[in-house]
């Protein structure tokens, strides 16, 4: 997942003197760059928006590729392991389990983040209450279960696969940062590189 922010300087170009177009790529490196950061900035905070309290590792998914003014493209992306679960999130779609299910918490305790915490489904079944499976005669799911007297509580439940909406619009909502946010930078770039040229 990436948004690409590309220049064409034709139509600006037009209306410049021989100075101005010699100062021009300079200035669209410059106003790509800054552009970029401010997809960047928008599209992290939109993340605390769209999930509920994303993990920082999550927050820290975009990253920048910068322009230069011999190759006038900047990049705003998501980061490959970043990506592997967020793509779901921006088209929608289905996750199939890794190995044989996805566990989903249900009368558990999960981390700050809401997630189950690291080693957890082993540190509830080394309790001698607990087991993993689904309980005979009974209509319950399979999961893992706790014996509390003559009640079972499913303190997790087993998935085979995970149905994702896309929610996330990082395409359509960076793109509509780009095109606000380019003009304003370019012109002031401009403005910079004409008060700054050697003469």
């Amino acid at each position: 997942m990436r948004m690409s922010l590309q220049s064409n300087l034709r139509d600006v170009e037009r209306d410049l003197s021989d100075v101005g177009r010699r100062q021009l790529p300079f200035a669209a490196s410059v106003a790509l760059n800054n552009t970029a950061g401010d997809v960047h900035k928008n599209e992290t905070r939109r993340l605390s928006k769209v999930f509920d309290r994303p993990t920082p590792f999550t927050r820290k998914a975009y990253a920048i590729r910068r322009s230069t003014k011999r190759r006038l493209e900047a990049r705003v992306f998501v980061k490959p392991i970043q990506a592997r679960y967020l793509k779901k999130q921006e088209e929608g779609g289905t996750r199939q389990a890794p190995r044989r299910a996805i566990v989903v918490p249900q009368k558990v305790r999960v981390n700050k983040y809401g997630n189950l915490p690291k080693g957890a489904v082993k540190r509830n079944l080394a309790n001698p209450k607990v087991f993993s499976g689904k309980p005979n005669g009974s209509a319950r799911g399979a999961g893992i279960y706790k014996r509390q007297g003559k009640k079972l509580v499913k303190l997790m439940s087993y998935i085979p696969r995970a149905r994702y909406e896309a929610r996330l619009s990082f395409r359509r909502s960076a793109a509509k940062t780009a095109g606000h946010r380019f003009p304003v930078h370019l012109e002031r770039a401009l403005i910079k590189a004409f008060a700054t040229r050697r003469r």
